[in-house]
């Protein structure tokens, strides 16, 4: 069988990645996972590219792993650490290590690994029908993975709810709790995120860099260094 591919398409300065598995709700193995994550990391290599979108269609914007086909069977404790936990956390990883804003553009619902994905993205913009869930402690699971990628972006109770009751919520719920950034009525959902896809990727690609680097590193500095890393790179920028 030939490697998974995901459908890579350029508009302008926007690099869109489309998971390409409507079939499966968009669910993706270990192996598309850790391709998922290169394929990020070359889109924003790329200095042509001022931003990010990961996008899907069918019935899911994506519906979690798709665990078919797989055995932990002779591995060791840290085979499993670096193959299977590895492919998760490394696309968490490459959203991050993407140098300018990735967008999840989530049409419809969103289910464990895709909810931690779509809340990982920098910008997160939904259709107003979705719904994000993390039902992994229904089959048993800490989904220690899924809560890294949504810390800092959740707050600590509304995220304690979501992951031990495993209960889905809706769009504006999602908004509230920080899952979602924007929701736009579902009959309008392309028309208006494609509108502010266009309008931020027109942005110069230094000052998108220079944001994302900013709320990233000031997050965890003491507010003193906040203020002097807030000045510093926009000398930077603006000299």
């Amino acid at each position: 069988m030939s490697e998974f591919e995901f459908k890579v398409t350029h508009k302008g300065s926007v690099a869109h990645i489309d998971l390409s598995r409507p079939n499966e709700g968009n669910a993706l193995t270990r192996g598309m996972m850790f391709q998922l994550a290169k394929v990020l990391r070359d889109c924003g290599a790329n200095p042509g590219v001022n931003l990010v979108v990961i996008e899907a269609s069918g019935e899911f914007f994506c519906k979690g792993r798709d665990g078919k086909g797989e055995s932990r069977a002779g591995m060791t404790p840290y085979e499993i650490r670096v193959n299977m936990m590895g492919a998760v956390l490394d696309v968490y990883k490459a959203i991050t290590d993407v140098p300018v804003p990735v967008v999840a553009k989530v049409h419809a619902d969103a289910v464990g690994f895709g909810s931690a994905m779509a809340v990982a993205c920098d910008v997160t913009l939904a259709a107003s029908h979705v719904k994000f869930s993390f039902p992994e402690i229904e089959h048993d699971i800490p989904p220690t993975m899924a809560m890294c990628a949504a810390l800092g972006k959740i707050p600590a109770k509304a995220l304690s709810y979501l992951i031990y009751s495993a209960e889905a919520v809706d769009a504006q719920e999602a908004k509230q709790l920080g899952i979602a950034s924007k929701v736009y009525p579902q009959a309008s959902f392309d028309a208006d995120a494609s509108a502010f896809i266009d309008k931020l990727s027109s942005k110069p690609r230094l000052v998108l860099e220079t944001i994302k680097k900013y709320q990233e590193k000031a997050t965890h500095a003491s507010p003193d260094m906040a203020l002097e890393y807030a000045g510093t790179l926009l000398a930077l920028v603006r000299s």
